[in-house]
């Protein structure tokens, strides 16, 4: 079973991928252009989705929208994990006071929920997609970093680390040649879910006003469009959040399939 899940996540990922780098050439229309005298209507020939409030092509701004949550989830698991992991290495390894400052700053971090935290901040900011970016790695990066942490703990503990720190070799090359190479696993299986949670704090934000600006494509902000108009064009919302549950689910299959192939003894 696990499998098949495994390859159904990944060939949504690659499926979404696929259509954000080739937008401009699969979308059949312009994203922002008005066509009032199709508001409300339903898929028809040329406009497989429909039209939304203004009359624009729904299918055109989903593709444009896979585009938008790719590159937002891809920029905020990026900095997270690079940063995390730096963080976590060096108070795993260092030990002592640097780790219980680390403990106590991620301690204060994770007493605030996650999406509260990001409404909090973004109420403050003017929507855009690089404030998005900024405001979801300020807490994104605790996570990987308490990962890489506790699997830096684990690893220092064994021969080969203890061997190198005899003949001294220096922390840098520690880190980087011979303790994150054998967490590269972990930190892969939480990238996939990572990208999972983005999109849905993303898509949640633009939902409530509060993510990607005005007329930017984004399935959060068509789904609140779509709620005004509901019992008329049911597809302005229905559409998008089917989308979003796909590429979440996508992400989801992928990271257990990846848990399992890199950690067999916990299935």
């Amino acid at each position: 079973m696990t499998k098949w899940t495994t390859k159904i996540g990944a060939a949504i990922i690659v499926l979404l991928v696929l259509v954000a780098f080739c937008a401009p050439l699969i979308a059949p229309h312009d994203p922002n252009t008005y066509h009032l005298d199709m508001k409300f209507d339903g898929p028809h020939w040329g406009y497989w989705f429909g039209n939304d409030v203004d009359g624009r092509d729904l299918l055109s701004r989903i593709i444009y929208g896979a585009r938008v949550s790719l590159g937002i989830g891809v920029a905020v698991v990026g900095i997270s994990t690079i940063v995390g992991s730096v963080i976590g290495l060096i108070a795993g390894y260092k030990g002592g006071i640097i780790d219980h400052i680390f403990l106590f700053i991620t301690d204060v971090f994770l007493s605030f929920p996650g999406f509260l935290f990001a409404v909090a901040v973004a109420a403050f900011l003017s929507p855009s997609i690089l404030n998005i970016i900024i405001i979801l790695s300020l807490k994104g990066w605790v996570g990987s970093a308490r990962l890489v942490r506790g699997q830096t703990l684990a690893l220092k503990e064994r021969e080969f680390v203890l061997s190198g720190r005899a003949i001294g070799i220096s922390n840098l090359r520690m880190y980087f040649k011979h303790l994150l190479p054998n967490m590269i696993g972990p930190i892969i299986v939480n990238v996939s879910f990572s990208m999972a949670g983005v999109i849905m704090v993303e898509s949640s934000l633009s939902f409530l006003g509060l993510g990607v600006p005005i007329n930017t494509p984004s399935w959060g902000a068509m789904i609140d469009q779509g709620t005004q108009y509901l019992l008329i064009a049911p597809h302005l919302s229905i559409i998008p959040g089917i989308f979003i549950m796909l590429v979440v689910l996508g992400f989801n299959f992928l990271g257990d399939g990846l848990r399992d192939r890199f950690a067999p003894k916990g299935r």
